[in-house]
């Protein structure tokens, strides 16, 4: 990996204290940074393209979802949805994404985070698929319930993973890049990380040792 040979190299450099104008070990340095610094703009693009495909097949699950867990609504199971549907968006975006190249901790800290979200989107759909098996009552409830909160999480990794890609596209040169997941249609998403969504010490109290 560059950045690797870029800090043995450095290392190297600091060890001989020092350089000299012609030092071509130095020079050396400086040539596998500027390569670095040209396959993180690469890399960039590439995740901005693939974030861009994913997010236009996840709209048609956070619809969806929204019809049967609506955000701050009445929870309820509809023959009308096709959470199958959802499944395959959910796979056909992950796929998007192919296989994680090698880049740079913030790059792989905002791929990451976004493969994230989509796996709690498909965990929200899984979910609502058991809701739907239940019988009617308090069980069922709870699977609706859970459903909808997977769903805020899942909007809200996204949120998180994508202020990080924004910034990557400033710091390319790229300027800002906005690619939002809202929690339910039409919702106007704040583009630096405003999620709307609080963890609650409450959710886990019934899974821990006393």
């Amino acid at each position: 990996m560059a950045l690797a040979a870029v800090n043995i190299v450095l290392a190297t450099l600091v060890l001989g204290g020092g350089r000299d104008d012609d030092d071509p070990v130095a020079d050396r340095v400086a040539e596998l940074e500027a390569q670095e610094e040209v396959r993180q703009v690469e890399l960039v693009g590439e995740l901005t393209q693939q974030t861009t495909a994913a997010h236009a097949g996840l709209l048609n699950v956070i619809d969806g979802l929204h019809m049967v867990v609506p955000s701050g609504g009445q929870a309820v199971v509809s023959p009308t949805v096709s959470p199958a549907a959802w499944h395959s968006a959910v796979g056909a975006a992950i796929g998007t994404f192919g296989d994680p190249p090698s880049g740079s901790t913030e790059f792989n800290t905002a791929r990451n985070g976004l493969l994230l979200a989509i796996d709690l989107l498909g965990s929200a759909a899984t979910a609502y698929e058991s809701a739907v098996a239940a019988p009617a009552g308090p069980e069922q409830e709870r699977l609706l319930e859970l459903a909808g909160r997977l769903r805020d999480q899942a909007v809200a990794a996204w949120s998180v993973a994508a202020t990080q890609l924004d910034v990557l596209n400033i710091d390319a040169g790229n300027g800002h890049l906005h690619i939002t997941l809202p929690s339910r249609p039409g919702e106007e998403v704040d583009p630096h990380g405003g999620v709307g969504f609080e963890p609650s010490a409450e959710d886990h109290a019934n899974h821990t040792g006393g």
